[in-house]
């Protein structure tokens, strides 16, 4: 008799054991996998990016030393790059731009996983050929839901390059042609009539 309520102790137990690993292996694969556990950022992270990228714009565009205008004017042109710049296709790529636009975004996504681009959007020299594009940091390529925060800056005719060595030369005396060999160069146009001399989209890209 001992022995019968044995067994059946024990084959209680094993019964009860299969039921609890078939039910953790039901919920494993009733799990859903959301953008956020599979490696990208989710809804509501997508917004506090966005705010995060918007704010770091607005700060860097009204600092009053290094303003997103002497960024965009912080030009090599020895390097065809911006001043102490990777190379004219990745810009800073994982290095920090200077000033405060630099700081912000290392001091936000430099200890995250995030990965951001910076390009610079403006009009090409006849208005009717669209606009053109010059890297100021590129990490890689993007994802898909990746956020994108924008920022205008205006450039007046009358303004200088700030880069160390560029002198007093006013914006509209550059060259914007590349092939030519001149010391001149700068990438971004006289693209509009008046003391304007082009208007700038700093596009700040994160995913």
């Amino acid at each position: 008799m001992k022995d019968n309520r044995g067994q059946m102790y024990t084959l209680e137990g094993v019964i009860g054991s299969l039921v609890i690993i078939s039910a953790v292996v039901f919920a494993m694969q009733s799990v859903v996998i959301t953008p956020s556990s599979g490696g990208s950022v989710g809804a509501a992270e997508r917004t506090d990016i966005r705010q995060q990228a918007n704010d770091i714009l607005l700060l860097a565009a009204q600092n009053d030393t290094f303003d997103l205008s002497r960024q965009i004017r912080y030009w090599s042109q020895s390097k065809r790059t911006f001043y102490e710049a990777l190379n004219p296709r990745l810009g800073y790529a994982s290095r920090r731009p200077p000033g405060e636009f630099g700081r912000l975004l290392n001091r936000t996504f430099g200890v995250s996983a995030p990965e951001y681009n910076v390009i610079l959007h403006y009009r090409s020299r006849n208005g009717s050929e669209g606009t053109n594009s010059t890297p100021l940091l590129v990490q890689g390529n993007p994802e898909d839901n990746a956020v994108v925060a924008t920022h205008t800056v205006t450039l007046f005719d009358n303004q200088t390059l700030t880069a160390p060595g560029t002198g007093g030369v006013e914006l509209w005396e550059y060259d914007t042609d590349p092939t030519d060999s001149d010391d001149g160069y700068y990438p971004i146009p006289d693209a509009v009539d008046g003391p304007v001399y082009n208007v700038v989209e700093v596009r700040l890209i994160v995913w």
